[in-house]
């Protein structure tokens, strides 16, 4: 089941694992309060041997907008999941920005894309000039009728002055000197960051293979899966999770955008391409999935939409804010029952084929 609301979402899973007699941990957000001024977490629930060599990590909630269907995904498969091999443990990390979820922002309470905030900041930053270009029609201060009409257009004039590299990376590759801007990676580690390290360290650390599977939504087609895979072509990680989900479906990443001829960003600071270096004596092999919503276009509109109700000034559109608020949340966590029985039953199953693929590694 999806859940509406965070608060919600949150006593569903607590609950189920509770049920599981998983073993259980809470990580207060002590910061911020949620939409209906209930406590934050990012929980942690484990089902197997502690000690257990092999992990299954299952994450949601990056996105905050993207957090409730991945969380009905968590809470199905607390509820169906068979017991694991005694040398497999799962672990569901439940809600990962818990601000976001909650307010229906991707963001967090910062306005931090946190799966743009797992970067060195050691390193000096290269100033994303791809950002700079795009800000200015994807954030506009005042939301009229046409504001996406003018944003694609904008969009297609910089594609075609560029590429769609160049253009996706503005977009959607991550920034770090707008703190108003969309994927702002932020200006050092934040809560989430820390403290999934910590859930990292703790249940991690000590295994010898890790599968993950890190949930979003909004790529790929409508009520169908996406892998998003990070591992690089030709690595052993990538044939290993080719034996799990299938070699098509982890290596179409130039299909994720439509209209960019096969382009893709220069993503920067996402966990799934972090995770391996936090536990590097661990083979480690996953995705990031999506949950295939809508058109690209119908996407960043909503992306667009919450920045403006976020940091907008003023909303000149024929729109409520409430009605704009409803089309965002839409484009990530559809209600159409079809869709939500549909990207669960495939979400079963993928969990199912990684942990067989675990079972056999």
């Amino acid at each position: 089941m999806i859940y509406e609301s965070y608060k919600d979402a949150r006593a569903a899973f607590l609950q189920a694992a509770r049920d599981r007699s998983a073993a259980i941990s809470e990580h207060p957000l002590s910061e911020a309060r949620g939409r209906e001024g209930e406590v934050l977490a990012m929980d942690v629930a484990v089902i197997g041997e502690p000690a257990a060599p092999k992990v299954l990590l299952v994450v949601s909630g990056e996105h905050g907008l993207e957090g409730l269907p991945g969380s009905g995904a968590q809470l199905d498969l607390l509820l169906r999941m068979p017991d694991p091999p005694k040398d497999t443990k799962v672990v569901l990390v439940h809600a990962l920005n818990p601000w976001g979820v909650s307010h229906g922002s991707r963001g967090n309470e910062d306005n931090v894309d946190v799966n743009r905030n797992f970067l060195d900041f050691e390193v000096p930053y290269v100033r994303n000039v791809a950002f700079d270009e795009i800000f200015p029609f994807m954030c506009p201060q005042d939301w009229t009728d046409d504001a996406v009409d003018r944003a694609a257009a904008n969009g297609k004039r910089v594609q075609e002055e560029h590429g769609g590299a160049f253009l996706l990376t503005g977009t959607t590759g991550g920034q770090r000197h707008e703190p108003t801007g969309t994927n702002y990676g932020g200006a050092g580690p934040s809560w989430t960051r820390r403290t999934l390290e910590q859930i990292v360290a703790e249940h991690l650390a000590s295994c010898e293979k890790v599968a993950f599977v890190d949930w979003h939504s909004g790529f790929g087609a409508h009520g169908e899966l996406f892998h998003l895979c990070t591992h690089a072509e030709g690595s052993e990680a990538l044939d290993r999770v080719a034996t799990w989900w299938g070699r098509d479906a982890v290596t179409r990443n130039a299909t994720a955008f439509q209209g960019a001829g096969g382009a893709l960003p220069n993503w920067q600071g996402m966990f799934a391409t972090f995770l391996p270096g936090l536990i590097p004596n661990a083979a480690v092999a996953g995705s990031v999935i999506e949950f295939g919503t809508f058109p690209n276009t119908e996407v960043r509109a909503a992306i667009m939409i919450d920045r403006f109700l976020r940091f907008g000034r003023t909303n000149r559109s024929s729109m409520s804010r409430e009605a704009l608020r409803e089309q965002m949340l839409t484009a990530f966590a559809p209600t159409d029952p079809a869709w939500r029985g549909a990207i669960l039953a495939r979400a079963f199953e993928a969990h199912q084929k990684a942990l067989e693929g675990l079972a056999a590694w």
